[in-house]
Formats: C-alpha cells, structure tokens, sequence
C-alpha cells in the first residue's frame, strides 16, 4: 500500500511540473502556475499577530514589517531555525537572531512587540507550525496573520490546517505579491517548481488527506 502511495505521489508531482511547464509555453497562461500556489486573504487592523515565517528572509522579513507598521497586527512572532553547518563552525550567525537584529535595528520594529523564541530548531514548515502555535496558546492569540512567500502561501495554509487538527485560531494569509512575471527571474522560476516538489514530498511524509 505504501509502494502505491509512493508511485501516485511521485506520478502527480511530475504531472503537475509537465503540466506547469506546459502552461509556460503559452503566454496567456504563464501566471497560472505561481497563482495556484498563491493563497491571498483579507485582514483587518489590529490581529492579534503576524506570524512571521523562516525561508525566504530578503522578501519575508520587510514585508511583516510593513504589515506591523500599518498596524494589521500588534506583534511579530518567529523561531529559530535549525542549525547549517556554517553555523554550527561559528561563521555564520543563527538565521532567527539575524531577523531579529533586522527588524530591530533597520526596520525600527520595537523589541517589545516581537516574540521570538531562540532555543527552537525548526527543520521544517511542520516542526515550525508545531513551535508557533505553542507560542499562539501561551500568548492567547486568536487571530493571526501568516506572513510567508507567495509561492509557498498555499503549503503554509495547509500544514499550519493539519498541525491545527480542529484549534479555534483564525489564521490570514497575507503573503508577499506574486512578481507580475516571475518566470523571468532565476530564483522565482525555481522557487515555483521547488515548491511543486515540497507538496510531493509533504504527500508522502504526512499524506495529504491526514
């Protein structure tokens, strides 16, 4: 049964990338591929907080930033990622610490209204769901802003759904805009199609009907 499941993942994810590369031939259709990943919801002022989440840190961190300062939310709220090896020799600073000082020192956000979590060593988009809504309990947060990547907004949505399992906290996807053709750049190509494989690989880690 797993063997199957193995070979239907792995058979969808290559129709998905053949069908996405089939869309990209055609002009008209080239924004389908990103705009299936892309999941937009509307906020109101003053939630509870923006969840604030690793990766992609050059897009992500300003945008949080600018929600605070519109005051969609009233804190900005991460943790720690997992140690790379550059860090671990000690020629690197910890990804969560950089955002951290980022925010403080460039983007002026006070250190009063960040939460941040240090000791965690988040591997994944599940592990670090599973650390932000501990926060979400202790803080007594109800409704939270999901601020991440475009590409990866519909992924985030839906691990953050399952980590949840029936909570009462309202989440609000308020990524980052989609680039209005994003296939001319390197890293936006790549990152769509990364993206198609991470919803394989979620497939066959968690299922997607658990």
């Amino acid at each position: 049964m797993l063997r199957l499941w193995v070979i239907l993942c792995t058979l969808v994810g290559t129709l998905l990338v053949a069908g996405a590369l089939v869309l990209l031939a055609v002009p008209s259709t080239r924004t389908i591929p990103a705009e299936i990943l892309f999941r937009q919801e509307e906020p109101i002022r003053g939630e509870d907080a923006i969840v604030l989440l690793m990766g992609d840190a050059v897009d992500r961190v300003p945008h949080a930033a600018a929600l605070y300062k519109k005051g969609m939310g009233k804190k900005i709220v991460f943790v720690e990622p997992e140690m790379t090896k550059l860090m671990e020799l000690g020629l690197r600073p910890m990804e969560g610490q950089m955002v951290y000082d980022y925010l403080t020192k460039n983007l002026k956000v006070p250190p009063d209204d960040i939460i941040f979590n240090k000791k965690t060593r988040v591997s994944s988009t599940q592990e670090e769901a599973q650390e932000l809504y501990k926060i979400m309990d202790k803080q007594g947060f109800h409704r939270v802003i999901l601020a991440t990547s475009w590409y990866h907004s519909s992924r985030a949505m839906w691990v953050f759904g399952r980590v949840a399992k029936g909570r009462a906290e309202k989440l609000i996807s308020v990524p980052t805009p989609i680039p209005a053709k994003w296939y001319r750049s390197e890293v936006d190509f790549l990152s769509v199609f990364n993206e198609y494989l991470k919803w394989v690989h979620n497939g066959l880690k968690y299922g997607v009907f658990n």
